[in-house]
């Protein structure tokens, strides 16, 4: 639905004009329209949202609150004056605080109703939860009040960007945005689509969740099965993913290949296996860290030139003879396209990745630290240096080595 055409509900706009009003956001650049009304949404790369992000980055240095990755989402919920919010379009208020059950919550279906962890049985047994979320995702410096406009009653509805249609036609693994996965993510996307249709769950033999490409080579498995073995290789995986490269396949992306190239011919059981998932996986939560730290300080030309591969959004695959029993097909055909659709699909997917380093390390269920040596942060400082002259290959080479200290670190504890 456009814009201009929707009927916002009274007591958000009872809201915005409090949230405008209210001191804590005391000098936020050009709070109102020439016509008066609210300006609540900007976007980031706009004149006026680059002077919002100088706000939030002011408004961090007055909280104490450290310019690293999310730091905007910690500075909107800190200052925000109610710890809730109406939906733009139904008005219910829903708690700013990680409360409310996710779709993936296997003991409550009600996402909209909070949760009493204390009770949970799943919460009892761990002693903590991985399952609940906010009643709205941070979007700052996008949104005024830094927090989106929809909340979790309708997000998935009115967000067009997560309509289950669009999500249909974009037919990509929301996961290659976080992880910064390599690889044909356009055609591994749609042949994990070949696996729904047949109602099977595909199961990335190298998983992008700990550094692995995400190409369209998967392993059937059921739903419960493959949520069972979640981000852990097995011994099989890992025969499979040399195998594959010695093939001549790239199977895992550039940033984790340091630790891959280190341990791989290392791995003699299951057990080392799952050492070296666990290693790679702290392991890409630093690079994330890295990579964040880059772009806040808006080298994004050079990180879109080096990881993103918005080309592939200009492809349309076909699977052709689909095997459910085994997760093959006998080819897939390639058609380049360049259509409008698909030139947005690929701004999207640049933006979206940029977005989800920023997102990443606030999430509830993120519980790994970030840890950089003084070594690390004394070569990251290199690349910044290069990367303030434009010298993008030289900052490449030092962010190489950056990660190779990352991986020998790691190494070091297989």
């Amino acid at each position: 639905m456009p814009r201009q055409k929707r009927k916002w509900d009274s007591k958000f706009n009872e809201y915005m004009e409090t949230i405008v009003n209210h001191p804590n956001y005391s000098g936020m650049p050009y709070p109102q329209k020439d016509d008066g009304t609210v300006r609540w949404v900007v976007t980031s790369n706009s004149t006026i949202g680059k002077l919002r992000r100088k706000w939030w980055d002011k408004k961090s240095e007055e909280l104490g609150i450290e310019k690293k990755p999310g730091f905007m989402a910690l500075v909107a919920r800190k200052i925000h004056p109610t710890g809730e919010k109406p939906c733009q379009i139904c008005g219910k208020v829903m708690k700013l605080d990680y409360i409310y059950p996710n779709k993936s919550c296997p003991y409550k279906k009600d996402i909209l109703t909070p949760c009493n962890v204390e009770k949970c049985e799943y919460f009892i047994k761990r002693g903590r939860c991985s399952h609940l979320g906010p009643g709205a995702m941070s979007d700052a410096p996008d949104r005024f009040d830094g927090f989106h406009t929809y909340n979790r009653c309708h997000r998935s509805k009115e967000d067009t960007g997560r309509h289950a249609e669009n999500l249909r036609k974009y037919g990509e693994d929301r996961r290659v945005y976080e992880f910064w996965a390599e690889g044909d993510w356009k055609t591994a996307s749609w042949f994990m689509r070949e696996f729904a249709k047949h109602k099977i769950s595909p199961d990335h033999i190298g998983p992008i969740s700990i550094g692995f490409c995400h190409r369209p080579k998967f392993r059937p498995m059921t739903k419960k099965e493959n949520i069972a073995k979640g981000n852990r290789m097995t011994l099989a995986d890992v025969k499979q993913l040399v195998k594959d490269e010695e093939s001549g396949e790239q199977v895992v992306s550039w940033h984790s290949s340091f630790i891959w190239d280190i341990l791989k011919h290392k791995v003699k059981d299951s057990a080392d296996a799952k050492k070296l998932s666990s290693l790679m996986r702290q392991n890409l939560h630093n690079i994330l860290a890295i990579l964040n730290i880059l772009h806040l300080k808006s080298y994004d030309e050079f990180l879109i030139k080096n990881f993103l591969h918005p080309e592939h959004a200009l492809i349309k695959p076909t699977f052709l003879d689909f095997n459910p029993q085994t997760g093959l097909c006998s080819k897939i055909v390639i058609k380049k396209v360049n259509r409008t659709e698909n030139v947005r699909n690929a701004k999207r997917y640049i933006k979206k990745s940029l977005k989800e380093l920023e997102n990443y390390q606030v999430k509830d269920n993120r519980k790994i630290s970030t840890k950089l040596s003084h070594e690390i942060n004394q070569q990251l400082e290199k690349v910044i240096g290069a990367l303030s002259n434009k010298d993008y290959d030289q900052a490449k080479i030092y962010l190489g080595k950056v990660f190779s200290i990352l991986a020998n670190d790691a190494a070091a504890n297989f």
